[in-house]
């Protein structure tokens, strides 16, 4: 029950309200009015009733996310991304300074969006949206905040990068293959011809591809269900289900493994985790004596993807292979790549029609 005081001209309202902890505590505030001061405390009371904790409102927005990392977050994400989580807590507490949570607005999380936006890649953005909208759904959830103001926001950008093609034409993957298979007697000294193969033809990632044993080169397969982290130095199981996967190859590149394997003398994993800059430097090497354009090591993943559409291979069986956990996936991924199929489709189906 709320109680009013005359203090003045000002009307001061106190109303007892029960925290999250069970304890009663009083809150109160002053206004011009007897209305304004009425109005309040039954919003007040609303809120507690609806399960609103007009206490636990009042702690810094940045105290919060870095709690709720610790609590909702860490114990079901990997090493890794828990790397990037900490990332973003000094984002928060930068960006969201002696900011509470129930002083924050939609307007103001969308104003400190943007200009995170102003010197991060759109991908970096939304990462990071991603986060802070995932913490204030907890936050309403748990009655620290008492409505929405985190769905509208927007993420944008301005210092998107304009990169070539990160990925080969179908002229191009033939001829790296090529000269990759041309090449196989050179792998037992430079594992990185073997790894750039492996990549061009099974679009495995760089992580599952450092996480590779002898034991996963099967016949005409290869097992895909561990992959290395170069954030945590540690082996661990994919991040989906869905990349758990066995790989269909050819009998070509399992003898190609096999030569290797002989040759190196290797008995448990087949390659050596690198830096990704030493990495780098090796596929920019293969790739110019290959006489292709310059793509980036995750580049060959989508290399293999490209050349699967260009064969006209099913695009469910693509993200199967893969390792997306639907098509959706695969399709937002490679949506300029399905364009360019389905702009070769138009000028064929026209030449076809033209015909008759």
């Amino acid at each position: 029950m709320a109680s009013f005081e005359k203090r003045g001209k000002k009307w001061r309202a106190v109303i007892s309200i029960t925290d999250n902890r069970g304890i009663r505590k009083k809150l109160s505030k002053t206004f011009d009015t007897k209305r304004e001061a009425t109005t309040w405390s039954t919003e007040q009371e609303n809120k507690s009733n609806n399960g609103y904790n007009v206490f636990s409102g009042k702690i810094l927005y940045s105290d919060y996310y870095k709690k709720w990392v610790e609590t909702y977050k860490r114990p079901v994400i990997r090493e890794s991304t828990y790397i990037r989580y900490q990332s973003w807590i000094k984002n928060v507490q930068k960006l969201f300074t002696d900011i509470r949570l129930d002083q924050l607005t939609n307007y103001q999380i969308q104003q400190i969006i943007n200009n995170f936006g102003e010197t991060h890649t759109l991908k970096s953005t939304q990462g990071f949206l991603v986060s802070v909208r995932s913490s204030l759904k907890d936050a309403l959830l748990d009655g620290y905040i008492d409505k929405d103001i985190f769905s509208r926001v927007k993420a944008s950008s301005k210092h998107e990068t304009h990169k070539s093609e990160n990925y080969l034409s179908a002229e191009e993957f033939e001829r790296l293959q090529q000269f990759l298979y041309e090449n196989q007697d050179q792998m037992a000294k430079n594992s990185k011809l073997l790894m750039v193969l492996i990549a061009l033809e099974t679009g495995a990632r760089l992580g599952e591809i450092f996480a590779l044993r002898t034991s996963d080169i099967q016949p005409n397969k290869i097992i895909i269900d561990e992959s290395y982290s170069a954030s945590s130095h540690e082996y661990t199981a994919p991040k989906t289900k869905s990349s758990i996967r066995s790989i269909s190859v050819s009998d070509r590149l399992i003898a190609v493994i096999e030569k290797y394997i002989k040759g190196t003398s290797k008995t448990d994993l087949l390659f050596k985790p690198q830096h990704r800059a030493n990495i780098g430097y090796g596929v920019e090497t293969i790739l110019k004596h290959a006489s292709v354009h310059q793509i980036r090591f995750h580049g060959l993943r989508h290399s293999h993807v490209s050349y699967l559409l260009h064969k006209g291979v099913d695009i469910s069986y693509i993200s199967k292979r893969v390792g997306h956990s639907n098509t959706t996936i695969t399709l937002q991924v490679y949506a300029h790549l399905l364009k360019e199929k389905e702009q070769a489709q138009d000028a064929l189906v026209l030449d076809i029609l033209s015909n008759h």
